[in-house]
């Protein structure tokens, strides 16, 4: 597959579709997540699109870097992608085991082993890098506004 026909056939999410776009040159210079077009994963579902791109794209894997200088609240998921990816991995193991026992739909799964907290405090210190200031745990502004 060619990156052109994933961003129309392929497994695509925001945050996915962010790494596409550094990596064919649609995204330059520095850039601010703006949660609708661009923006880091959130949770194991939107990581595995990231990670899953990665693999039909291998060599864009040592190039993530990129996404970090356009896109400043990428920063900590690219210093932490071996950590993510492993406990990406285990995730997997945990919802399989949990679909054998319970047997629903991975969507409905709530596996709880810490990758979404993990991700959760990536999120909060890239939304730092990326010029927000945090008011409150659920509330945040600009800062140059």
């Amino acid at each position: 597959m060619k990156p052109e026909q994933w961003i129309i056939e392929g497994e695509v999410g925001t945050s996915s579709r962010t790494i596409w776009a550094v990596m064919t040159g649609i995204a330059t210079g520095t850039r601010e997540s703006d949660g609708r077009y661009y923006d880091t994963p959130h949770d194991p579902d939107d990581f595995s699109r990231c990670y899953k791109l990665l693999l039909l794209f291998p060599g864009w894997k040592c190039r993530l870097s990129e996404v970090g200088v356009v896109f400043p609240k990428w920063q900590p998921y690219i210093r932490e992608w071996e950590k993510l990816e492993t406990m990406y991995h285990q995730w997997l193991l945990a919802l399989e085991k949990y679909q054998q026992e319970k047997r629903l739909h991975p969507r409905k799964a709530k596996i709880e082993d810490g990758m979404s907290d993990f991700m959760q405090g990536l999120n909060r210190e890239g939304m730092i890098l990326d010029g927000w200031i945090e008011d409150s745990p659920t509330s945040w502004h600009r800062g140059n506004q």
